[in-house]
């Protein structure tokens, strides 16, 4: 095997990622998720700052220049979305979690289209309805009861929110990371969320008063969130995208909802129900359908 390859290298990011859903789901059990983000990015911090940090150094101006838009993109994406998304799996299974996750691109077209002024075509619109639809479809669990008594599991409303966050630092990204070296600017966003996240951690913790319990199997889990579901999985994915660009990369996302079932059902029982099948397939075809008509709109003449 080419571990060199392009597509090795997204497999293993996208499966990294499925995994941060599912160790996520288990660890926030016994550790706050304000208090688990904060150990994840404080451990990608430590292991990164040997690697990157003359990168790092050598580009400090920026850091005083650009700090709003670094601020940004750590509220958005660092912080945020992976906070997000530790609040999210508290209340709902991590394969609801992920397959909602596959709808991030969607929400990347109508934020760029509200940020950064970019037409949506009206062949495009028929594959965002159905991505929406099979986001409601998941949040409803298919039940038309659920949506007519607004009883919405508020789990998978903060998913919603966290892949709007995600929706947000991509479109922020795609502004701004020309203006900073990629190296340092991950290890920017990565300061800058852990001095974010370390005092609301201290009040969650002052007000959930958790009782920490430190195992082999906790410690394992978020050594895997901070340093292959962080680093190893974001070095793959960044070298995939330098090697065959950005645009042959994201469909490889929907790869990580498939990999989260996969790890769900085989290490904590979690169940697959019928609305599952159904809205991912609205999600990936709304997906699909969207994307080919912005293609074929940008290869006419």
């Amino acid at each position: 095997m080419n571990w060199r390859s392009p597509y090795v290298l997204l497999i293993l990011a996208t499966c990294l990622w499925g995994g941060n859903f599912v160790v996520g789901k288990v660890l926030v059990a016994d550790i706050p998720p304000i208090l688990l983000a904060t150990l994840r990015w404080c451990i990608a911090l430590i292991v990164i700052t040997p690697i990157y940090a003359k990168e790092a150094w050598k580009h400090r101006a920026l850091f005083l220049e650009k700090w709003k838009m670094l601020t940004f993109l750590s509220l958005t994406g660092v912080a945020g979305f992976n906070t997000l998304v530790y609040i999210a799996v508290q209340y709902t299974s991590s394969i609801n979690a992920a397959v909602m996750n596959a709808a991030t691109p969607i929400l990347i077209i109508m934020v760029s289209w509200v940020m950064l002024k970019e037409p949506i075509s009206l062949k495009t619109i028929p594959g965002i309805g159905l991505s929406m639809l099979g986001v409601l479809w998941m949040i409803t669990r298919g039940s038309w009861d659920v949506l007519v008594s607004l009883s919405f599991n508020k789990g998978d409303l903060w998913m919603l929110a966290a892949i709007l966050c995600w929706a947000l630092y991509s479109v922020g990204m795609r502004r701004s990371a020309k203006q900073v070296p990629a190296q340092a600017l991950f290890v920017y966003t990565i300061i800058i969320s852990v001095a974010l996240l370390i005092p609301l951690s201290v009040v969650e913790v002052l007000l959930v008063k958790p009782v920490l319990h430190i195992s082999l199997g906790i410690g394992s889990g978020i050594v895997y969130i901070g340093v292959f579901a962080s680093l190893v999985a974001f070095s793959a994915w960044n070298q995939s995208i330098a090697l065959i660009g950005p645009a042959r990369c994201a469909g490889f996302l929907n790869l990580i909802p498939l990999f989260s079932t996969i790890f769900a059902t085989a290490f904590t029982g979690e169940s697959i129900h019928i609305y599952h099948f159904v809205g991912a397939a609205l999600i990936l075809t709304g997906i699909y359908t969207a994307n080919r008509r912005q293609k074929l709109k940008q290869s006419a003449p």
